[in-house]
């Protein structure tokens, strides 16, 4: 009733010839646990970078680790990448089904079974990794310099980058628009960041989880979402009423979004993703870099894009970049 009771208005200004400013909802809800209005200054992963290139790896291995199972760290409210169907209680997405890609390479008709997804918070993720808690991190996570010193990365999964979600309605074209606006990103992600270094005047706000941000965009505590595309696409379709800043379009001739190039890219950041793994787990590290290189070569990384990702933009599988004769990453 509420609702319509808008739309009824909305059309009665509009027959007068009054145009309506635009007004954000009221907030009328608590906030989600663990949100943040004020996030202070903290050191971050893209803070004071160590240097290197972070999208190469340890060269591929076609030996097998010896495991009896596989633990691997997953969200459960990502959509199109990691999230739990709560039809079936199956988890699903782009990333659950790379690594089911690597637990049939280890285990064979047993990998169902062998496979073990454990909910984790991303901000926990290099700590439950290095606790022994999850052998395996898959989780959007961006391969970073600074997170490298704590974690080791598979080749580059997936390129993407930074942008923005907002309501439908809401006038914001530009990411210029958004200045003294609050935007939502998750806890310990590079987003926070980025958003603090686009210098048009941003306010920061932090989630625990990057969902939780959608939550927030509807109940008026911040005006725009920002994260990488891949999850703002699944975000997107969470909520009708909102969109993209600005739309996005691939390149022309339908080649690769690349960051920074091509001029109808949206993305203000590169985000190229990787597994991660403790860094001493270098045998599986470089077995799942072996599986990744023949997913990208058989087609079967197209197809799993296609089911999961068809409207992101990056339009093929990333190249793998490895270092010769190497025997740790990348220090």
């Amino acid at each position: 009733m509420r609702r319509a009771a808008v739309a009824l208005a909305a059309l009665a200004l509009a027959v007068s010839g009054c145009a309506t400013p635009y007004r954000p909802p009221p907030v009328t809800e608590p906030t989600p646990e663990g949100a943040r209005f004020t996030v202070p200054q903290e050191p971050s992963p893209t803070r004071d970078e160590p240097d290197c290139d972070p999208r190469y790896s340890l060269p591929p291995s076609a030996v097998r680790p010896r495991l009896d199972r596989l633990r691997v760290g997953v969200s459960q409210s990502t959509p199109r990448m990691s999230f739990r169907n709560p039809r079936t209680g199956e988890f699903e997405g782009f990333e659950i089904d790379l690594v089911r890609e690597v637990a049939k390479a280890l285990f064979g008709t047993r990998a169902r079974q062998r496979v073990v997804f454990v909910t984790v918070p991303f901000s926990e993720g290099v700590r439950r990794l290095n606790d022994g808690t999850i052998d395996l991190f898959a989780q959007s996570m961006t391969t970073t310099c600074r997170r490298a010193t704590e974690i080791a990365y598979s080749s580059d999964y997936l390129d993407t980058g930074q942008t923005m979600l907002v309501r439908a309605g809401s006038p914001y074209r530009r990411v210029e628009d958004l200045r003294g606006k609050r935007v939502c990103s998750g806890a310990s992600t590079v987003s926070v960041d980025h958003v603090r270094q686009l210098g048009v005047g941003l306010v920061p706000v932090v989630a625990a989880v990057t969902s939780d941000c959608l939550l927030m965009l509807e109940q008026g505590q911040a005006e725009a979402v920002s994260s990488d595309e891949n999850i703002l696409i699944g975000l997107k379709e969470m909520s009708a009423d909102t969109r993209l800043l600005p739309d996005t379009t691939p390149p022309p001739g339908g080649g690769r979004c690349v960051w920074n190039i091509h001029p109808v890219c949206s993305w203000f950041s590169d985000e190229p993703h990787g597994f991660a793994f403790r860094k001493g787990d270098t045998q599986l590290l470089r077995f799942t870099n072996h599986v990744l290189d023949e997913i990208r070569a058989n087609g079967r990384w197209k197809a799993i894009h296609d089911t999961w990702l068809p409207d992101h933009p990056d339009k093929g599988p990333p190249p793998a970049h490895y270092l010769k004769n190497a025997t740790a990453w990348p220090y």
